[in-house]
């Protein structure tokens, strides 16, 4: 469990934003009174929400995420859902652009956002939020998805044992997108329960119809977070 949240006139700002995921977020979060920033790698995109002040949009490419580093400052929540699904693909370039869109890029992010936190008072206000899909725990029916989100939601595991601040994990099922044809929750479901279990002070968020995921999510993070802990350490 976490801290108990409110998104009332909390600045949040959505990677992917673009994306099926990524609108859903958009529009559940601004019916909470949250200020959305949008950060899409489409310089087109546009968004839309009804009775809301309108979405500040941010284009952004990959492998330059530095040059947002100063717009991070005044974010209070970095909600990281940006990735790639290359389905059946295991060629070389495939390896190379899963691990680079879904692992490296979102870690290259979260560095960023912790380098804003200065303070205590800071740490307890700012979050990440992290979508690493059950495809840590389950198969995904694309090994190169499965393998990069296990990398990312690995790290994230590490990453949270030096207490910067609250980082969440979005532990997502089979939602239908452009990156999951298999998908069968409806995305603004999913988009809902997500800011409802964190409103709870959920840290670690599923979402799923598989009920396998509810079992073997904790027990995974359990020994995962232990075994990090056990023979790694904080830099000095």
């Amino acid at each position: 469990m976490g801290k108990v949240l409110s998104f009332k006139g909390k600045r949040i700002a959505i990677t992917g934003a673009s994306g099926t995921m990524g609108r859903a977020l958009v529009a559940e979060l601004s019916k909470r009174e949250a200020q959305i920033i949008a950060l899409t790698t489409s310089p087109s995109a546009s968004f839309e929400v009804s009775d809301r002040p309108t979405i500040e949009v941010l284009p952004w490419q990959l492998g330059h995420e530095a040059e947002l580093r100063d717009r991070l400052q005044k974010v209070d929540i970095l909600i990281l859902n940006h990735g790639v699904n290359v389905l059946g693909a295991r060629d070389s370039a495939s390896i190379y652009k899963s691990y680079e869109v879904n692992t490296f890029s979102v870690f290259r992010w979260i560095d960023l956002f912790l380098e804003t936190i200065s303070d205590a008072e800071t740490v307890n206000q700012k979050e990440i939020w992290v979508n690493t899909s059950e495809a840590e725990v389950n198969p995904a029916l694309s090994p190169l998805y499965e393998l990069s989100k296990r990398a990312i939601g690995d790290l994230v595991t590490l990453r949270r044992l030096d207490d910067s601040c609250t980082i969440r994990k979005l532990i997502l099922g089979p939602f239908k997108s452009d990156l999951n044809p298999y998908g069968v929750m409806s995305a603004s479901f999913v988009a809902w329960a997500i800011a409802f279990l964190a409103e709870l002070g959920l840290r670690d968020i599923i979402v799923t119809i598989n009920p396998i995921t509810f079992i073997a999510y904790p027990v995974k993070e359990f020994w995962r977070s232990l075994y990090f802990r056990l023979f790694s350490h904080r830099k000095q």
